[in-house]
């Protein structure tokens, strides 16, 4: 008899973030484990007599966002009990999903086996060594996927991550304030009237993952149209002439507010705020603040030099991956595929609204009935690749940069084009790789 013991980690501090409480009111900086057993029975069956199969042991540390640890613990133990074959130990931290790329380039021998990435960070950490392709069992899931998420995680021909969901924002409004067609337009969201001590549209012109919707929207690219061209990026020719001043003329707007530290949610929330951009995330608080006045739809058309263009933002995905240096690769690759599966995604989809990316489910007559899912899904059409290679860890402070200076009043329509010159020339300088 082969005596399974498998180990769940209670949630522990996520890296640089305030202790968290684990299990049975111990804090997470101490982690107490929550140990159980679990045996099995695993013989052959011969003329003479039962030989026993056999079994790799297996020591897995996984690293997963908060909510994610119950979730988790479920499916290795399914995995568990589905593969004889390993004899596997876990343990299962909290670690969120941006932060743990950064924590396996620091100490990628303590870093997890198995942990999620956005997959516009799988380039550079394939790039640098860090990440095992995944080889084993993933051609299981390949014709269910969509050929973006497929291409957002091969890179040279391999693929690095398993992608399990779209990552990108749409937008929600207040069917008390804005009707479905009017939603359509944001020139015509901003020419309406909602009264005083009212805001009619909110987003982060101060983050670099909001404000490319300008740019990409009006035909400019990054690292060229299929992200790949580190030279190229062409926010400063005259369509992103035109895009820089619209996002200048927004920021004075006075109808428009600013998403700095969750102040659009907040407004949104108090019904003082016709529409705002943010993900899946945001529909529980949205939905228990206001009930049925939340919708959700893609981005509208913006009048972009003079003609209506689509809003166009990065979309990646959120993809579960394994550190090249794992003891443990065989075992580690096959169950990062199974937190992917369409079992995987559908119980994440039903206890915490991650909207699956394989086309069985999200094609399905529950998800594509559900307005938050559709909305991302739509989005996710009119959305661009965010690009996965190294260099696209130049994009985000120069382009944050840029868009705290328009919100702040810093560029304006007589330096704009120097200043699009500056930025264009810091994403794709050579002089900070």
């Amino acid at each position: 008899m082969k005596l399974k013991k498998i180990g769940a980690l209670a949630m522990t501090a996520m890296l640089g973030a305030s202790v968290l409480t684990g299990c049975g009111g111990e804090n997470a900086g101490s982690a107490s484990a929550a140990q159980g057993t679990d045996s099995k029975t695993t013989t052959t069956a011969t003329d003479t007599a039962a030989t026993q199969t056999e079994t790799q042991k297996v020591e897995l540390k996984i690293w997963v966002p908060e909510e994610e640890v119950d979730i988790t613990d479920e499916m290795v133990k399914k995995f568990d009990a589905a593969h004889d074959e390993f004899d596997i130990t876990y343990e299962i931290a909290v670690v969120g999903i941006d932060e743990a790329p950064q924590a396996l380039e620091t100490d990628a021998d303590t870093a997890a086996d198995i942990f999620y990435t956005p997959s516009g960070g799988v380039g550079d950490l394939a790039g640098k060594g860090l990440l095992l392709p995944i080889t084993k069992d993933f051609d299981t899931l390949v014709a269910d996927l969509p050929e973006s998420a497929i291409n957002a995680v091969t890179i040279d021909g391999l693929t690095y991550a398993v992608p399990f969901s779209p990552n990108t924002f749409f937008m929600y409004y207040n069917t008390d304030l804005f009707t479905a067609d009017e939603v359509k337009s944001l020139d015509t969201m901003l020419a309406k009237d909602l009264g005083d001590g009212m805001w009619n549209f909110s987003t982060q012109l101060t983050n670099s993952w909001y404000s490319e919707m300008f740019f990409l929207g009006n035909g400019c690219t990054l690292f060229g149209a299929d992200g790949t061209d580190e030279k190229d990026c062409t926010f400063n020719n005259a369509n992103g002439l035109a895009s820089g001043q619209y996002m200048i003329d927004l920021a004075a707007n006075p109808k428009y507010l600013e998403d700095a530290d969750g102040v659009g949610g907040n407004a949104f929330k108090e019904g003082k705020l016709g529409a705002v951009t943010s993900g899946a995330w945001s529909a529980p608080e949205f939905r228990e603040a206001l009930g049925d006045k939340v919708a959700a739809v893609a981005l509208p058309v913006a009048n972009i030099g003079g003609k209506d263009v689509q809003l166009s933002n990065f979309v990646d995905f959120k993809t579960i991956t394994v550190k090249s240096n794992t003891q443990y690769p065989l075992c580690a690759q096959q169950l990062a595929v199974y937190m992917a599966s369409p079992e995987s995604c559908l119980t994440r989809y039903n206890k915490q609204g991650d909207v699956p990316v394989l086309k069985s489910l999200s094609e399905s007559a529950e998800i594509a009935n559900d307005i938050v899912a559709s909305a991302l899904n739509d989005q996710a059409a009119n959305a661009t690749n965010q690009p996965s290679i190294p260099k696209m860890g130049d994009y985000w402070d120069p382009m944050k940069a840029f868009g705290t200076s328009v919100y702040n009043g810093e560029v304006s329509s007589a330096n704009l084009q120097s200043q699009l010159d500056a930025l264009a020339d810091s994403i794709t300088s050579s002089l900070t790789n």
